[in-house]
């Protein structure tokens, strides 16, 4: 497979990220490294939540269903076309969970207005692991990584 690297930029949003917490400024700020990547033959989208270690705000996990969509709206792309994966560059304890899928099932709008995305994890295949670790390798700096 063939990737583009179409964004890399650390990635920022109050709360669990949901519309109505974005305009709060007495949220705690969060982020994340965020890549976004065009895989050339499928036209498919890969996202890449990089974590970035102790005192960043909010995990990923804990407000992927909010962010997920508002990445989509930002930067329109479609969710149908899209696998996103959590990236722990520090995970020691489980190296099959450094790399983690984050399953789409169903996107809805809650009561509030806010678009909110059903999902589950699992563990990204050995494949997906090396061309996410080289398309990781291939933006540079702004992870937090530990060589194992």
């Amino acid at each position: 497979m063939y990737f583009k690297i179409t964004h890399s930029a650390i990635y920022n949003w109050k709360g669990s990220g949901t519309e109505k917490e974005q305009k709060n400024p007495n949220l705690m700020d969060s982020f994340c490294h965020l890549i976004i990547a065009q895989e050339a033959t499928t036209q498919g989208t890969w996202i890449l939540l990089v974590d970035q270690g102790d005192d960043t705000g909010i995990p990923t996990t804990n407000c992927v269903e909010y962010i997920i969509p508002r990445i989509c709206e930002q930067f329109t792309l479609e969710i149908s076309n899209l696998r996103a994966f959590e990236v722990w560059p520090y995970h020691k304890d489980d190296l099959r969970l450094k790399y983690t899928e984050i399953v789409i099932s169903d996107v809805n709008f809650d009561n509030a207005g806010d678009w909110v995305l059903r999902n589950s994890w699992r563990p990204a295949g050995s494949q997906d692991a090396k061309i996410l670790d080289q398309l990781i390798e291939t933006v540079g700096d702004k992870v937090i990584r530990e060589e194992i």
